[in-house]
């Protein structure tokens, strides 16, 4: 039986591919199913640690840290971080959330989608009132890009600045080229 299934995928090789397509895929959606299951359930936020991370608490009584899925906000030292801070400790404070895992950043981060309960994100809600920046490595999220280029021409948040603000990655490089050279 083995052979004639063989015999039969090498002359037709576009159900040979087909196959291997299926596999794949059946795959990919499994290791995405047990990503999102070996995620705990949160319990509540603990603290908020800048203006896109969170401390947050599971059902099991675990901690850790997570961030804001897209969304980039200054770093604790840089202009506007403690206003961008401040906001996301508002806004999570005052609402009842629901925080939902959207898989890892190339950093190993667990990132987030914080909803309130009425189903307002609170992720876009950082980028539309200009308290963060669209993450680089979410640009392909139009409407996060949009949000940002509505609050640029509000001129709110940090984008009410004379000059365009520094981004939270140049800074980044800026702090480890400083320390490096030992000034």
């Amino acid at each position: 039986m083995k052979t004639k299934l063989l015999g039969t995928l090498v002359k037709h090789p576009i159900a040979f591919v087909l196959i291997v397509l299926a596999l794949i895929f059946v795959l990919l959606l499994s290791s995405k199913a047990v990503e999102a299951s070996d995620m705990p359930a949160i319990k509540q936020i603990l603290e908020v640690i800048d203006g896109n991370t969170l401390k947050v608490s599971t059902i099991e009584g675990d901690t850790f840290t997570v961030k804001l899925k897209g969304v980039d906000a200054p770093e604790l030292g840089q202009e506007f971080a403690q206003e961008s801070l401040n906001y996301l400790q508002k806004i999570v404070a005052n609402e009842n959330v629901l925080v939902e895992y959207s898989g890892k950043d190339r950093w190993g981060n667990r990132l987030v989608h914080v909803t309130t309960k009425k189903g307002k994100s609170i992720n876009e809600l950082m980028i539309k009132e200009g308290y963060g920046w669209v993450d680089r490595f979410f640009l392909s999220q139009a409407n996060l890009i949009e949000l940002q280029e509505a609050a640029k021409i509000k001129n709110i948040g940090l984008w009410n600045k004379e000059e365009e603000p520094m981004a939270p990655w140049v800074y980044d490089r800026i702090q480890v080229r400083v320390r490096s050279n030992g000034r």
